[in-house]
């Protein structure tokens, strides 16, 4: 028998027992949905998670901090790892490593014409900055010919309060959001103190030439210039510190570096030299890195902490969530499978019932000459269209269900951010990506064709003369 008639003589035999066939698909329709829909809820809250994620930092970036190895009571062993130029050339030699860029961080009280607020100012390599994912909602990036042009980041603006409408209004006046592009253009002044005597102080001004997007929450509070003109800012505000100090940056900052880490790169670092000053200074207070994508991140940051620095990354927390997303797609997935398998014994007993009632057919068929594959084909062409029908309207029925389910996440989400739990967009809960769309119907077709086996394999040992015979 030819292949088209195999499948337009299956096709017919399926739809002279309509019903029958209906019932069968549905029990496949609601099987293939039901995987599709709990595998799409685990995928959905892995990527929205993720996304949110990305929110507050890219999972791109790695922050590198000096650190050290400790021993099992915290004690520090070996040599301290610490920041400079040779760090930097052992970085840029790890695969993966896409761009990178030393900083310095200060941090100051600071004047907007009448207003008044603190400042973290962070030197970076300005012409590192779109590599590293820096990007605009107003002005532009600085350049290297500038001095003291910043750029800053989307809620620095809400950092400057006014003193005079505070008194008018009360200590208890609710702050309104200020638009960042107020900032834009503006001269700032920031007063560095000097930390081994915080009485000497001296002011700097600078220029705002950007405004970055709010794409990137953890610079969001944060102003960026040059390297030359933050170190030259640093250097007055380290100015005759000595291994003992504890690092301070001014009322109401925290240092970045964890203290454990800090003060073992202090112990570790080599005495001050005749002129009174540590060369520990001149290293860098941390290092950006870029990575090609996340799963380089995950990898060097680990590496990089297996070598005692402290390395951190937005994509530290992605473990967290993978694992709990494998669980939860292997739970909501095994759920979905038991009603597939429950849908494969539909239709196994839809084709027994149709040898019982097609033997006669069957005997007919081997006496003209079909033979053992011709029969064989028939039957399983049948389940497999079983299956495929199943398959397709199941797949449509699951992007039905998904978006139902999205629509009311999102309006629960919404009334979420409406009583202030939250802001930014809803983001979808339910995700079929093409390739599980794909999977569900290639899924249903080889349950089809499993399940048709046995009926198949039956059928051809039918005795030919037994089934004519048979009423």
């Amino acid at each position: 028998m030819l292949k088209q008639d195999v499948l337009i003589l299956a096709n017919r035999n399926l739809w002279r027992r309509r019903a029958r066939t209906i019932l069968t698909c549905l029990g496949v329709l609601i099987g293939t949905a039901s995987i599709v829909v709990m595998l799409s809820l685990g995928l959905g809250l892995r990527e929205s998670m993720e996304k949110s994620l990305a929110q507050w930092g890219s999972l791109n970036i790695v922050r590198i901090y000096p650190g050290m190895h400790f021993d099992r009571e915290g004690n520090p062993t070996g040599e301290a790892r610490r920041l400079h130029d040779d760090t930097l050339a052992e970085l840029r030699a790890i695969p993966g490593v896409v761009a990178l860029s030393p900083t310095y961080t200060v941090y100051g009280e600071a004047t907007l014409g009448r207003k008044r607020g603190y400042l973290t100012l962070v030197g970076i390599d300005l012409g590192a900055m779109p590599e590293l994912e820096f990007t605009l909602a107003h002005g532009r990036l600085p350049s290297a010919e500038e001095r003291f042009t910043v750029v800053a980041g989307y809620q620095v603006i809400n950092n400057f309060w006014d003193e005079r409408a505070m008194r008018r209004q009360g200590m208890y006046h609710q702050y309104e959001q200020q638009d960042p592009a107020e900032l834009l253009d503006q001269r700032l002044r920031l007063t560095i103190n000097n930390q081994a005597n915080y009485e000497r102080k001296q002011s700097f001004n600078m220029f705002v030439v950007g405004i970055l997007d709010e794409k990137n929450m953890e610079r969001s509070w944060e102003v960026y210039g040059s390297l030359r003109d933050i170190k030259r800012m640093r250097d007055f505000m380290l100015q005759g510190v000595n291994n003992q100090q504890e690092p301070f940056y001014g009322p109401g900052m925290v240092a970045l570096q964890p203290r454990r880490a800090v003060e073992a790169v202090s112990a570790a670092a080599p005495a001050r030299g005749s002129r009174g000053r540590d060369d520990r200074q001149a290293d860098y207070d941390s290092i950006l890195l870029r990575t090609k994508d996340v799963a380089a991140t995950k990898r060097i940051s680990a590496a990089l902490r297996e070598q005692g620095f402290n390395a951190w990354s937005m994509a530290d927390g992605l473990e967290g969530i993978e694992r709990t997303s494998r669980t939860i797609q292997a739970i909501l997935g095994g759920i979905g499978g038991i009603t597939l398998f429950v849908a494969a014994l539909g239709i196994t007993n839809t084709m027994i019932m149709s040898i019982y009632e097609r033997t006669r057919e069957i005997g007919i068929m081997k006496v003209i000459g079909a033979s053992f594959a011709d029969v064989r084909a028939m039957f399983l062409t049948e389940a497999a269209l079983i299956g495929l029908f199943g398959g397709i309207f199941g797949l449509g029925l699951s992007y039905g269900a998904s978006a139902v389910v999205n629509k009311i996440s999102a309006q629960y989400m919404q009334h979420g951010m409406m009583m202030g739990m939250g802001s930014g967009e809803a983001l979808p809960i339910s995700i079929i990506p093409p390739w599980l769309a794909l999977f569900a119907v290639v899924f249903a077709v080889l349950i089809g064709l499993v399940s048709g086996l046995y009926p198949a394999n039956r059928a051809i040992k039918l005795s030919p003369i037994v089934a004519i015979r048979n009423e």
